[in-house]
This record gives C-alpha cells, structure tokens and sequence, in this order.
C-alpha cells in the first residue's frame, strides 16, 4: 500500500487488531473446550457435561462483552486501521460463531445426546483448524505479511467440511431408523456447517482488505 499523509497527521487506531485477535482467540477456546466435550462424551458424568457446557457459555459471554466493546470503539473513533465495517463484519461473524456454538453445547445437554457418529468428531476437528488458520490470517493482517496461504488453507478445510456434511447427512437418512435421532443430528450437522462457514467467510473478508490495500 502506498505513503498515506493521513497517516503522519492523523494515526489510525491500531488496538482494533488487538481487539479481533481477542475475539477470535476467546472463539478458539470455546471450539477446543467443545471438541473435549465430543471426543469424551460417552464417559462423562452428568455433571461433568454440565461443567463444560457452562464453560463453552462463558466464553459466549466473554466474546459478547468484548463485542461490545469493540463496537463502541469504532463509534468513538475517528480513524480506523481498517474500513469499519471490515471490522464490524469480522467482529459480528466471530461472535455468530460463538453463539452457534454455544447453541451446540446446550443441545447436547438438553437432547441428553451421550454419543455421537464419528463425523460429528471430524467436524469438530475441521472447527478447530480452520478456526487456527484464520487467527494466523488476523495475525498477518496487522503485519501485513502475505495471508494467501493461510486463507488457501481456510478453503480447503471449507470443502472438506463441505463434503462431510452431505456425506453425513446421506448416511443419517439411509442408515438411521429412529426418526428422532435423525431430527437430533441433522439439525447438529446443520449448525457443524453453519459454523464452519461463518468462521469461512472471516478468511474471505481478509482476502478482500488485503486486495484494497493493494
């Protein structure tokens, strides 16, 4: 990006990458907490189930402070690192995802779903990654190192969850009897997906800052 005198007279707000990374690093934890949560569901007691979905509720709740706050930032400034709604769009996604999650979390309690297909596992694991992925993308944002990688490597975990969701979707209809089971996890694949995506589109919006900058 070129010399900006803007940029001598009137300094840009640079605590707002401090703020995204935040966001999304209190996103990370909840995915983390929830996957110890599915990859140990089967022999966790009632309360122990309960303690971590109070945790994954937590981290809803520290992003939504810290959303706020955000959000009353960029009102009371004047100068941004970034155009504000880049910044509003990365802050609400981030936040979407963690209500999402959340959503996840409480329903396995109150379905009392105790065991889950081995690609509830698998997206979960996908979460986590692309999850990693794009806090290395906001990381060279503010750097302004080279993110195509790291956004490459966000879109090909995109498919792969892509492509997991049809096929558990297929396998919950033609080898699942029990018609509440199968309402249980289509709506748990459904929101798997939605999280993915929205944590997905993060990566596209940095893809699109990096192409204003130039």
């Amino acid at each position: 990006m070129g010399f900006n005198i803007l940029d001598l007279l009137l300094p840009r707000e640079t605590k707002f990458f401090d703020y995204m990374l935040k966001e999304a690093e209190i996103f990370l934890d909840g995915c983390r907490i929830f996957q110890q949560l599915i990859n140990k569901i089967e022999e966790l007691s009632e309360d122990e189930i309960k303690k971590m979905v109070w945790e994954v509720k937590q981290k809803e709740l520290e992003g939504d402070r810290l959303e706020r706050t955000i959000i009353d930032e960029l009102n009371k400034t004047f100068i941004t690192p970034l155009d504000r709604e880049d910044i509003h769009l990365i802050v609400t996604n981030l936040d979407k995802s963690l209500d999402i999650l959340n959503s996840l979390s409480r329903k396995l309690q109150i379905y009392k779903i105790r065991k889950v297909p081995p690609n509830v596992s698998k997206f979960v694991f996908i979460i986590v990654n692309i999850t990693e992925q794009m806090i290395s993308c906001l990381k060279f944002l503010e750097t302004k190192k080279e993110v195509l990688s790291c956004i490459e490597n966000m879109h090909v975990l995109e498919n792969e969850a892509d492509e997991l969701f049809h096929r558990s979707m297929a396998e919950l209809f033609l080898k699942e009897e029990d018609t509440l089971h199968i309402l249980k996890f289509k709506e748990v694949y459904e929101q798997l997906e939605s999280v993915v995506d929205s944590v997905d589109y993060i990566g596209k919006l940095v893809r699109g800052i990096k192409v204003k900058q130039g």
